[in-house]
């Protein structure tokens, strides 16, 4: 028998078998059949993609896991599921920032496109010379010396370099007349298609000398096609330098036809992300950002298939800041045939082993010494106490603008807050100045150093964030004074006055308590031939003698950055934070977490067995849940705060009366045996007093502790007219800094207040980590959370710990690109 089931379209069909049971058959829907189709096609599509752009197929298998959770039904939020200790935040942070990585590619199993990178020619006269007259021609370019074999010779004019003619328009428009010194060798070197080594003082035009060499290099190749991602990355360690390299790039790409990206952190990313996908050549970056830009989407945004071009400019720094594994895992994506080219003003030998990793055959050009300050520099050196380094900078600041008003001064310091502080004594005194940190957020950084070239402000006070490839034509002053504690660092801070040939003056201000600095200057004063004052020889060597003698250490060379000190007590931080999340921690877990909750799987108890899960259950902060109390908020300005910190006083005073009532027994028994002992009576009366006053303690602080619980309904016929009917208290005074800013701040505040309804209120003050407040102290910092609707309070609570685990993920993020990095924002008020 066939039913008819119109007008659906599925058609049953009931059959009868031999022994008379039926069947029934249910012909397939043809939407059902043709949404398949789809599917499938949408899987050909796909893989078509990820075989074009050399994508693996393990993230064909993480997009189906991801699909697949996102269709299995409810599940609850990573947010519901965790306890929010500091380390619960943490640990929830790190696997939401371990899902950022870089894919790691075959190279064996990828065809690249064949690509050119010997494009140089040696011009007739060029040819001609002898190694006399090349030997000579390198000296008198400020002393070239060479480390490598068949290194090009180098070149005299513009000409040379087998340019394009509206290249070279270019280069008479911008004025550069003939190339300098690491210009005339890098060039004919690195157009040779050799990985080049460049190491030259401060404004030498650097950049200009991988800059040609790149444009060529791209302009032979094919141009790009859709979704292609770069054919060159330069990658920088400061923002700073990134946009300065990107201006440079500008006059040429017009002309040439090509396209550049500055991608940098602190600026948006979809702004970056939608001119990656316009398709650019080029992209000037910070390692951080790259590693962004290449994990957005799951790898869909951009790629490095097509990169056959890398600089890294100011490498040294780009490693000394702990840059190196977000560096190696961009360097390791690209095409092992690439060409590489490193550039620094500095270059320790530690980096030598480094060089060499990512190197092949690198050839080595150092123009005027490693690690050297440039002859038009003026360098002085002042010992001082601290007491007296302001009165002498205010008598050289007054000094330089009596003799020019239009010059620049820049004034380093060793930390941020120091730089506030500086820039608020200053403008005391009448000085126009502005400070450039790395609390600053990018804007106020790039309007800072735009009004610092522009002569809007003559004065800025840095952080060593400034020392690298900051380009300032009218400074004509660097101030130290904070005395920069390496070599390089000192090099660096004095290579940004005396740019392109101009003339310049360093001052350096040491305190005797810096003695282990004063050693890396004399040796930058030594190298580059400067007057050496006598007190800095005689601190110098004095510190050397304490170091033979043991009664002191020599400073680092500075290869491994400011802050790195702590950086293994940083990494394991992390990665018990990172073990914590996968379940591999060394500490229990948590007993409420999502699957005890919902799934409840076997050998796992709940934390509330005789519970039934409520909507609130979530609300778990530190050792205790945050509780949404009915009635108005207990008085927290005298230690009152919550029952947790109530719970352990009461705790410690029980342990402290049990001890009490131990001495009480003992004295009992001693007096009892001795009734004629003066002594043993007067001590077993003063025990009884103890334990007497203890007990009332305890009693009074379960009666303080029954009142807040009861939610003060005894006291409604004289309740506060202002008190609210909910209210809920959120401790964070131990949650990470970034953290506490986060939910701290006016803005979030704002916003919390607009988007629940609720008042939320910042109480307490902030206690170090191990401290406890005193018993009628103020309380440690914590949120009040107060409204007249339950709901609303609870609705502010969970955006509250939704902050705090963005906050710690940012943190954690953060750590990962720059780890041992200063966190913190300061603001002068």
């Amino acid at each position: 028998m066939v039913v008819d089931t119109t007008p659906a379209v599925t058609v049953a069909t009931t059959n009868g078998d031999a022994n008379g049971h039926t069947t029934e058959v249910e012909d397939e829907d043809p939407l059902e059949a043709f949404m398949s189709g789809v599917k499938e096609e949408v899987k050909k599509v796909n893989a078509e993609d990820r075989k074009k752009f050399g994508l693996r197929m393990e993230d064909e298998q993480g997009e189906e896991e991801e699909e697949n959770e996102e269709g299995g039904g409810a599940v609850e939020d990573e947010l519901d599921a965790t306890d929010l200790k500091p380390e619960d935040i943490l640990a929830l942070a790190a696997k939401k920032a371990k899902k950022k990585d870089v894919a790691i590619i075959d190279h064996s199993k990828v065809a690249y496109e064949p690509f050119r990178k010997e494009f140089y020619h040696e011009p007739p006269e060029i040819e001609e010379m002898d190694e006399d007259e090349v030997a000579l021609l390198r000296l008198s370019l400020d002393g070239i010396k060479i480390r490598g074999q068949d290194c090009p010779k180098p070149i005299t004019r513009w000409a040379h370099c087998g340019l394009p003619s509206v290249c070279l328009d270019v280069i008479k428009r911008l004025g550069y007349t003939a190339p300098t010194a690491i210009q005339a060798q890098a060039i004919p070197a690195i157009m040779s298609g050799r990985d080049v080594i460049g190491v030259a003082k401060t404004g030498s035009g650097k950049t200009i000398a991988f800059l040609l060499p790149l444009f060529r290099h791209i302009k032979d190749q094919r141009q790009l096609e859709p979704m292609e991602g770069p054919m060159a990355i330069v990658m920088t360690p400061t923002r700073e330098l990134a946009v300065q390299i990107h201006r440079e790039c500008k006059p040429f790409l017009k002309v040439l036809n090509l396209r550049a990206v500055c991608a940098y952190g602190g600026s948006p990313i979809k702004d970056q992300i939608a001119e990656m996908k316009k398709g650019a050549e080029i992209i000037v970056c910070t390692p951080g950002r790259m590693i962004d830009l290449l994990t957005a989407n799951s790898g869909r945004v951009t790629n490095l298939r097509r990169v056959t071009y890398l600089v890294l400019d100011e490498a040294d720094r780009m490693f000394d800041m702990g840059f190196e594994p977000q560096v190696m895992k961009i360097v390791n994506n690209i095409r092992p045939d690439r060409q590489t080219v490193l550039f620094s003003a500095t270059f320790p030998k530690q980096m030598d082993s480094l060089a060499r990793k990512i190197l092949h055959r690198p050839l080595e050009i150092t123009v005027g010494g490693r690690s050297v300050v440039a002859p038009e520099i003026e360098q002085i050196v002042e010992v001082r106490p601290e007491d007296t380094k302001f009165n002498r900078l205010l008598e050289i600041l007054g000094q330089t603008y009596n003799e020019d008003p239009d010059s620049r001064t820049l004034i380093f310091v060793d930390r941020q807050e120091a730089a506030d502080n500086l820039l608020r004594e200053l403008m005391r005194k009448g000085y126009l100045v502005m400070s450039l940190h790395g609390g600053k957020d990018q804007v106020d950084r790039d309007s800072t150093i735009a009004d610092f070239k522009s002569g809007v402000v003559p004065v800025v006070v840095a952080t060593s964030v400034a020392a690298r490839g900051l380009d300032v034509k009218q400074l004509k002053l660097v101030i130290n004074y904070d005395a920069p504690n390496h070599m390089e660092d000192y090099v660096h801070r004095a290579g940004r006055t005396g740019r392109a040939g101009n003339k310049g003056t360093c001052v350096t201000f040491i305190t005797p308590e810096q003695e282990r600095y004063s050693v890396d200057i004399y040796r930058a004063l030594e190298a580059s031939k400067a007057k050496i004052p006598e007190e800095l020889s005689a601190m110098a060597n004095g510190f050397l003698e304490k170091v033979r003698s043991g009664k002191a250490h020599a400073a680092g060379s500075g290869f491994g950055g400011k802050g790195l000190d702590k950086l293994d007590k940083d990494r394991d931080t992390k990665m018990k934070a990172e073990r914590t999340a996968y379940g591999e921690g060394d500490e229990p877990k948590p007993a409420t977490t999502f699957e005890d909750e919902e799934g409840k799987p076997a050998g796992t108890a709940s934390a509330t067995p005789a519970t039934k899960p409520t909507k609130d259950a979530d609300l778990t902060f530190g050792d205790f849940k945050v509780e949404i109390k009915r009635g108005p908020a207990p008085d927290t300005s005298h230690g009152l705060l919550t029952a947790s910190s109530s719970q352990a006083k009461l705790v410690r005073t029980q342990e402290e009366e049990q001890k009490a009532q131990n001495v009480l027994r003992n004295a009992e028994k001693a007096a009892k045996a001795n009734p004629d002992d003066n002594a043993l009576q007067m001590a077993w009366r003063g025990a009884q007093t103890a334990a007497a006053r203890l007990a009332a303690q305890v009693r009074a602080m379960k009666l303080t502790m029954a009142a807040a619980g009861a939610g003060f309904e005894d006291l409604g016929k004289t309740k506060n007219p202002d008190a609210t009917d909910f209210h809920a208290i959120i401790p964070i005074n131990d949650y990470p800094q970034k953290a506490r800013w986060k939910v701290t701040n006016k803005e979030t505040m704002s916003q919390l207040i607009d988007m629940t309804g609720a008042s939320v209120t910042n109480k307490g003050v902030y206690y170090e980590p191990g401290k406890e407040p005193p018993l009628e102290g103020p309380p440690k910092l914590h949120l009040l959370v107060e409204s007249n609707e339950e709901y609303r309070v609870e609705t502010a609570v969970r955006e509250i710990k939704r902050l705090l685990v963005e906050a710690s993920t940012a943190a954690i993020q953060a750590e990962s690109r720059g780890p041992g990095g200063t966190v913190g924002r300061y603001s002068v008020v």
